[in-house]
Order: structure tokens, then sequence, then C-alpha cells
């Protein structure tokens, strides 16, 4: 409740930035509140003890050995004791190998050789800064919103999510997006830590295809270890993972209606409700991906994008709303509904909270609603008000006398006075008669 009511209030903060010492107390508030949160345990994610360990085992056994070998297969594969703690006992979804491109996968030894939970939620932290910052020369005021952000303090600083990597590559992408060679690297960047930066790279390559092709090749080294090692955790995740949906919550409705039921068969195989939606969620997003793909694509196409893939997926965690907020305060246009979802996230965790009562995971369709309906219903505005409003305005034509070197024909009545009138004498006849 806390974290909901912070929240409309960064949203107000949003609307009004404050400047001169008010803006200096909070950089420093916004720093403060990150430091006390990460000596905090986590409260409502387990990701954070999988980062641990696979850190620790990279350093130890080399960078392919978390994408080939699952968390549950440690104990027979003669890995030190110490290494068997109560951090790896608190792993979730043990029994898959890691999900977390190269770049997260350095930031996490890196946080091991620094010495463990605490310097690797610090180096979280100070990549979310330096995604900050990087907004901050594009415009001040979008830089302390982003700092202000309770949702950035809770699942970085205290939950210890790697997202400030994804921010700070989006960050780097959306504010050179004039460059585009710069804006890819940072997209580039973005895959590289989470494979969600692919997409937004795509149509920097279709709009500048020359610039964009050595962050092409950089990205290509995110999909590498998957392809060297083990893809069962992605396959996994996009066959069954489920949680905060929305919109694929109302498509796997409509699919049961359709099949009569949770699964059908259809000559020798079984199709399942859940496996249909899938494929219609991704054929709906593709489908706007390559509208917006026929065009030269801008960085409200991005934003947009993005804005989508969340909204459709069937799987929204709180702490995905982050990749939004650097285009929320870089692109005015889809800010509202990318505010909504980051200031509505908390709501996702609600049903960790009902856990701690009565043991049972389960959400609640409410509370979804709240989260979804209003960002869709931001989202259907502005695309309802656009045509109107980018409609260019019909110019007034104004019609200007062009000067001419032939004489004006007079009017009648000047006819007549010019015909009054003696002709003007030479200058020799003036001469003569003097």
């Amino acid at each position: 409740m806390l974290l909901g009511l912070s929240a409309w209030g960064w949203i107000a903060l949003f609307r009004n930035a404050p400047r001169g010492r008010s803006a200096a107390l909070l950089v420093v508030a916004a720093i403060c509140a990150r430091l006390w949160a990460v000596t905090l345990a986590p409260a409502w994610s387990e990701d954070v003890f999988r980062f641990v360990y696979e850190g620790r085992v990279a350093l130890l056994r080399g960078p392919m050995f978390p994408f080939v070998h699952a968390p549950a297969e440690a104990p027979f594969l003669d890995l030190p004791p110490e290494l068997l703690d109560a951090a790896w006992l608190r792993i979730n979804h043990a029994a898959i190998p890691t999900l977390y491109p190269p770049l997260t996968q350095a930031v996490l030894v890196l946080g091991v050789l620094l010495g463990g939970l605490i310097p690797l939620k610090l180096a979280l932290v100070l990549a979310e800064l330096a995604a900050c910052a990087v907004v901050a020369k594009i415009s001040r005021p979008a830089a302390l919103a982003m700092l202000a952000c309770p949702l950035a303090i809770s699942e970085i600083a205290r939950e210890g999510h790697a997202e400030s990597l994804v921010m700070l590559g989006i960050a780097i992408g959306a504010a050179y997006w004039g460059r585009p060679r710069l804006s890819a690297l940072g997209f580039a960047i973005a895959a590289l830590a989470k494979l969600v930066g692919a997409i937004p790279l795509v149509l920097v390559a279709r709009a500048a295809p020359r610039r964009a092709w050595p962050a092409l090749i950089l990205a290509a080294a995110a999909f590498a270890p998957y392809a060297l090692g083990s893809s069962a955790g992605l396959e996994l995740y996009a066959e069954s993972w489920r949680s905060g949906d929305g919109a694929f919550a109302l498509i796997s409705a409509a699919t049961e209606a359709v099949m009569g039921g949770t699964w059908a068969r259809v000559g020798e195989d079984t199709i399942t409700r859940d496996a249909v939606a899938r494929a219609v969620v991704a054929v709906v997003f593709a489908a706007l991906f390559a509208l917006r793909l026929r065009k030269r694509p801008g960085i409200e196409d991005a934003a947009l994008v993005l804005l989508l893939l969340l909204l459709l997926s069937p799987t929204l965690h709180p702490w995905y709303a982050l990749w939004l907020l650097p285009f929320a305060v870089l692109v005015p246009r889809w800010a509202p509904p990318m505010l909504w979802l980051i200031a509505a996230a908390p709501l996702l965790h609600h049903p960790g909270w009902l856990a701690l009562e009565d043991g049972v995971w389960r959400e609640l369709p409410g509370l979804l609603a709240l989260v979804h309906l209003p960002a869709w219903a931001l989202l259907l505005a502005i695309v309802v008000r656009a045509p109107r409003s980018s409609r260019p305005r019909r110019p007034k034509i104004v019609v200007r006398a062009r000067r001419s070197s032939r004489p004006r024909r007079p009017k009648d009545g000047m006819v007549a006075q010019c015909l009054s009138r003696p002709p003007p004498s030479s200058p020799s006849t003036r001469d003569a008669s003097s």
C-alpha cells in the first residue's frame, strides 16, 4: 500500500519537476533511499539468489556453466560444498538453466568478486544511476523523474533485479535516437542484459541499416550461449510462464470457449488452450511489429512496440515495467499508459502478499484489471485522438500582387484627368523659354 501511494505521488512529481535546491534535495533523498534499500533482504522475489549462485559457478567453472547446467544439478557436479548454501536452497525454478544473457552474467561475476549480495545490488544500482545520467544530458526533469521512481528503488535496490542494465541500454538508445550508430549500440547493450532489447534494436536497424550492423553483430552474442549451451530455460519460459497477464487472459478465455475446453485433439496431436492463446498473441504482436517496420520507424514506434509487448504478454512481472521508464520520460506521446503501468506495477505483487497469509498463490482478477484496463484505455484514447490531432491544418492561401514592369492601366476617371493636363515640357524646352 505504501509503495502504491508513493507511486501516485511520483506521477504528481513527474508533472511538476522540482528545480534548484528542491531538485538537489530530491537527488540526495533518492540516493539515500537506494543505499538503505540495498541493505534490506529481498521481499517478493528470489531471483537474486540465482544471481549469486550463477555468479559463483561462472567464476569457478567458466561462463558457459550456467547455460549448460541447472542449479538442481549442482550436487552431482562435484561443486564445492560451500556453494550449496542457503542462497542455493532458495533458488526458484532450480530445474532449468539460466535465462540471463552474457552482460548480466558478467555483472553477476563482478558482484561475487566484490563480495556477494550487497556489492551485487550496489553494482545494479550504479547501472541505474548511469541510465539517469544519460537521460539528464537530454532532459534534467526527465532524469529526476527516473531517479524518484519508487518502483526502481524497490525492484533494483531491494529485490536486486537486473532491469537496471536493460534501463541503461534503453536510455542510451532512446536518448541518442538521432544518432543511429550510438542508439543501436545502446539497444544492443540492453539485449545483452535481457533479450527484449533486441526488439527496439531491429527498429533502429530498419531506420538506418548501414549504421546499425555493428550493433546487430554485438547483439548476436546475446543469443550465442543459448545455441551453444541449452535453451531449455527460454523454451520453458515461452511455453508455460504466466503471471500478471491482462489481455492474454481474455484471449485464453476466448480460446477455451472456441475449443470447448482446455485441450483438444487434432489428429494424433493434443493442443492446449494455453498453447493456442500464446500462438494468437505471437501472431498479433508480430503483425503490429511488422506494421511499424513498413515505414522508417521513429522513437515513438520503439516505445509503442515495447509497451504492446508488455500489455499482450502472458508474463508481466512488476519489474518488467521498468523497461518502459526511459521511454516514459523521453517520449511524451505514449507517456500516460506507460506511467500508469509503472505506477500500478507494485499491485502485481499481490499473490505474494496473499501467500503470506494462507500459503496459497493466487491472482485476483480485479487487481489485474486495475493494472491493465487503464493502461489500455489511455493507449486507445491516444490512438483515437491521433488522426485529428496529427492531421495537418490546411494553410490559408494569401494571393499577393506581383510587381510588374508594365504600367498599370488607369481607370476611366483617371484617364479623363490625364487628358485634361498639359503635357510635361522637356528639359530643352524649359531652357529655351528661359
